[in-house]
């Protein structure tokens, strides 16, 4: 059987992994290519939601956020037990008229295609053997590199390599509406997470997220989620997915590892699409100057940010504190709570 050269292979073509492999074109590094198990355009569970400072980056490698069809959407809402709390207006944060990142993700792969990065979809990682440094896919061909990056995901192959560690559960059902557009950020119906009813478009996307726990019916869970906010559609097409709560190793047994294959998400607010793009551009930095520590220190950076908002959730989601946030926070210190969200909890 004959082995094909590529010198820096990369597995999983989302956010982490493309600009890994943009950056490294920037570079003039171009014997890249990608492997990505789905083909385009992609579904991805998640709500598609984007700040500035992640558009920014996307814009940085030359996407046009227009073209995409992003924009801001006015009517932001904080709602604990079913009562609002809290009305803030929306300055950062940018959704697709389908609300997910089927077209993001979509427009980010044919860009990289367009700068010339290989990516072969329908390609999915099988085997890897690091001591000759070879790769085998669902297609019967095998690849030899000189660089292999993990950016597959919190479940993907590379996952095998990671200690185990705790993870969140985030759900999703998107259907057709009538109702006005507005974002409404759900508390108290999750152990530790939050849900989520955002309309945009003639398009709703309800959501719920909270801590994995494997004792949780979490279908159950989300049906009595939606029962409550009087939602109507069928369940036939919820689906979920699985998000980090702990960065792991940055580099193990000569790999790379970006996005959430290595845990860039922020465990509090389960935001990570710029610490995803941003994991990938420093595997990319770290595998241009030949110096791991480039991106080890990245990881490290994270760690310590993360272990951070993870004390922070596990103390915000103790009824005491939530019930000093929302009844007497959003009540006496509005300002603050406004500044609070916008400044800090949002702005990723």
């Amino acid at each position: 059987m004959s082995v094909d050269f590529c010198e820096t292979i990369i597995i999983g073509a989302g956010p982490a992994g493309l600009a890994c492999a943009l950056r490294l074109h920037e570079l003039g590094m171009t014997d890249v290519c990608v492997a990505e198990k789905c083909v385009f355009p992609r579904d991805k569970c998640c709500a598609g939601y984007v700040t500035n400072k992640t558009k920014a980056v996307y814009e940085s490698f030359g996407l046009d956020f227009d073209a995409v069809g992003y924009s801001l959407i006015d009517n932001f809402r904080l709602i604990y037990s079913g009562l609002e709390k809290q009305r803030i207006k929306n300055r950062f944060l940018y959704t697709s008229r389908r609300i997910n990142r089927v077209d993001l993700d979509d427009a980010f792969y044919r860009l990289a295609v367009s700068k010339g990065v290989r990516v072969y979809e329908n390609r999915r990682i099988t085997e890897h053997d690091g001591s000759a440094h070879t790769v085998s896919f669902s297609d019967g061909s095998v690849m030899r590199y000189k660089n292999l990056v993990f950016a597959d995901g919190t479940l993907g192959f590379g996952s095998r390599y990671q200690k185990k560690r705790k993870k969140n559960i985030a759900m999703q059902l998107i259907f057709n509406t009538d109702e006005p557009d507005g974002i409404d950020i759900h508390f108290g119906y999750s152990k530790k997470g939050y849900g989520w009813k955002s309309t945009h478009s003639g398009v709703c996307n309800v959501g719920l997220t909270d801590v994995y726990d494997g004792r949780t019916d979490y279908r159950r869970l989300f049906s009595d989620f939606t029962e409550k906010l009087g939602v109507r559609a069928p369940l036939d097409g919820l689906y979920g997915t699985f998000t980090p709560m702990y960065v792991g190793d940055a580099v193990k047994d000569d790999a790379y590892f970006a996005g959430d294959a290595l845990g860039a998400c922020d465990p509090l607010t389960l935001s990570g699409l710029r610490y995803g793009l941003k994991s990938g551009m420093t595997a990319a930095d770290a595998i241009y100057n030949c110096d791991p520590s480039i991106h080890e220190k990245y990881a490290r950076k994270l760690r310590i940010r993360f272990a951070l908002t993870r004390a922070l959730m596990n103390a915000f989601y103790t009824p005491p504190v939530r019930f000093l946030v929302f009844n007497v926070g959003c009540t006496l210190l509005r300002p603050l709570i406004k500044a609070v969200f916008n400044r800090f909890l949002c702005k990723k």
